[in-house]
Protein backbone atom coordinates (compact mmCIF):
# COMPACT_ATOMS: atom_id res chain seq x y z
CA UNK A 1 0.00 0.00 0.00
CA UNK A 2 3.05 2.32 0.33
CA UNK A 3 3.78 2.04 -2.97
CA UNK A 4 0.48 3.44 -4.17
CA UNK A 5 0.80 6.16 -2.04
CA UNK A 6 4.02 7.02 -3.07
CA UNK A 7 3.14 6.72 -6.93
CA UNK A 8 -0.27 8.42 -6.39
CA UNK A 9 1.89 11.52 -4.46
CA UNK A 10 4.19 11.79 -7.10
CA UNK A 11 1.69 11.35 -9.90
CA UNK A 12 -0.10 14.81 -7.83
CA UNK A 13 3.11 16.32 -7.93
CA UNK A 14 3.97 16.08 -11.38
CA UNK A 15 0.37 16.99 -12.12
CA UNK A 16 0.38 19.82 -10.68
CA UNK A 17 3.93 20.90 -11.90
CA UNK A 18 3.03 20.69 -15.78
CA UNK A 19 -0.13 23.02 -14.71
CA UNK A 20 2.07 25.42 -12.92
CA UNK A 21 4.61 25.62 -15.99
CA UNK A 22 1.67 26.23 -18.33
CA UNK A 23 0.52 28.73 -16.90
CA UNK A 24 3.57 30.47 -16.26
CA UNK A 25 4.38 30.14 -19.94
CA UNK A 26 0.82 31.55 -20.79
CA UNK A 27 0.78 34.15 -18.50
CA UNK A 28 4.38 35.21 -19.30
CA UNK A 29 4.16 35.16 -23.02
CA UNK A 30 5.02 38.08 -25.70
CA UNK A 31 4.36 38.19 -28.91
CA UNK A 32 6.97 37.59 -31.56
CA UNK A 33 6.54 40.81 -33.06
CA UNK A 34 6.94 42.69 -29.64
CA UNK A 35 9.65 41.41 -28.63
CA UNK A 36 11.11 42.08 -32.32
CA UNK A 37 11.31 39.06 -33.59
CA UNK A 38 9.45 37.77 -36.99
CA UNK A 39 6.73 34.89 -35.85
CA UNK A 40 7.49 33.19 -38.91
CA UNK A 41 10.86 32.82 -38.37
CA UNK A 42 10.08 31.91 -35.10
CA UNK A 43 7.71 28.85 -35.65
CA UNK A 44 10.30 27.62 -38.11
CA UNK A 45 12.87 27.31 -35.29
CA UNK A 46 9.96 25.53 -33.00
CA UNK A 47 9.80 22.93 -36.17
CA UNK A 48 13.28 22.41 -36.79
CA UNK A 49 13.39 21.19 -32.87
CA UNK A 50 10.20 19.41 -33.67
CA UNK A 51 8.25 21.78 -31.21
CA UNK A 52 5.10 21.72 -33.58
CA UNK A 53 2.62 23.07 -30.93
CA UNK A 54 4.33 25.82 -29.68
CA UNK A 55 4.94 26.72 -33.75
CA UNK A 56 1.00 26.64 -34.60
CA UNK A 57 1.05 28.87 -31.12
CA UNK A 58 3.36 31.53 -32.14
CA UNK A 59 1.53 31.42 -36.02
CA UNK A 60 -2.41 31.20 -35.03
CA UNK A 61 -1.73 34.08 -32.33
CA UNK A 62 0.56 36.01 -35.08
CA UNK A 63 -2.79 35.16 -38.02
CA UNK A 64 -4.92 37.58 -35.51
CA UNK A 65 -2.41 40.30 -35.49
CA UNK A 66 -1.92 39.97 -39.46
CA UNK A 67 -4.72 37.87 -40.80
CA UNK A 68 -4.06 38.45 -44.28
CA UNK A 69 -0.36 37.08 -44.17
CA UNK A 70 -0.06 34.28 -46.74
CA UNK A 71 3.40 33.69 -45.32
CA UNK A 72 2.08 33.40 -41.88
CA UNK A 73 -0.73 30.53 -43.39
CA UNK A 74 1.31 28.60 -45.48
CA UNK A 75 3.71 28.24 -42.34
CA UNK A 76 0.72 26.87 -40.26
CA UNK A 77 -0.23 24.34 -42.85
CA UNK A 78 3.52 23.35 -42.66
CA UNK A 79 2.94 22.87 -38.77
CA UNK A 80 -0.22 21.34 -39.11
CA UNK A 81 0.66 18.90 -41.40
CA UNK A 82 3.69 18.14 -39.26
CA UNK A 83 0.84 17.08 -36.72
CA UNK A 84 -0.78 15.32 -38.57
CA UNK A 85 -4.10 17.99 -38.36
CA UNK A 86 -5.74 16.79 -41.51
CA UNK A 87 -9.05 18.49 -40.29
CA UNK A 88 -7.40 22.21 -39.99
CA UNK A 89 -5.17 21.83 -42.42
CA UNK A 90 -7.92 21.23 -45.17
CA UNK A 91 -9.62 24.11 -43.64
CA UNK A 92 -7.22 26.47 -43.90
CA UNK A 93 -5.88 25.29 -47.34
CA UNK A 94 -9.16 26.17 -48.64
CA UNK A 95 -8.63 29.70 -47.16
CA UNK A 96 -5.89 29.84 -48.99
CA UNK A 97 -6.38 28.23 -52.17
CA UNK A 98 -7.54 31.22 -54.24
CA UNK A 99 -4.14 33.26 -53.19
CA UNK A 100 -1.72 30.36 -54.21
CA UNK A 101 -3.46 28.46 -56.82
CA UNK A 102 -1.16 29.21 -59.75
CA UNK A 103 1.99 29.55 -57.34
CA UNK A 104 4.22 26.31 -56.71
CA UNK A 105 3.66 26.30 -53.19
CA UNK A 106 0.04 24.89 -54.14
CA UNK A 107 1.01 21.78 -55.37
CA UNK A 108 3.73 21.03 -52.13
CA UNK A 109 0.34 22.03 -50.20
CA UNK A 110 -1.59 19.42 -52.43
CA UNK A 111 0.69 16.69 -52.05
CA UNK A 112 0.76 16.89 -48.32
CA UNK A 113 -3.06 17.28 -48.46
CA UNK A 114 -3.06 13.97 -50.02
CA UNK A 115 -1.33 12.63 -47.28
CA UNK A 116 -3.22 13.67 -44.22
CA UNK A 117 -6.90 13.84 -46.44
CA UNK A 118 -6.29 11.73 -49.54
CA UNK A 119 -10.92 11.66 -49.99
CA UNK A 120 -10.57 15.44 -49.96
CA UNK A 121 -10.95 16.48 -54.18
CA UNK A 122 -9.20 20.05 -52.86
CA UNK A 123 -5.68 17.87 -52.80
CA UNK A 124 -7.05 16.63 -56.63
CA UNK A 125 -3.85 16.19 -58.84
CA UNK A 126 -5.92 18.09 -61.04
CA UNK A 127 -7.67 20.87 -58.61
Amino acid sequence: MDAITALTASFGLMSTYYLARQLWRKATYKKPRARGIDPVGEAEVFLAYGRTSDAVRVLKDAMKDEPHNLSIKVTLLRAYSSEGNGKAYCRLARDIQAQVKDQPVWHTIQEAGRQLAPQDPLFAANA
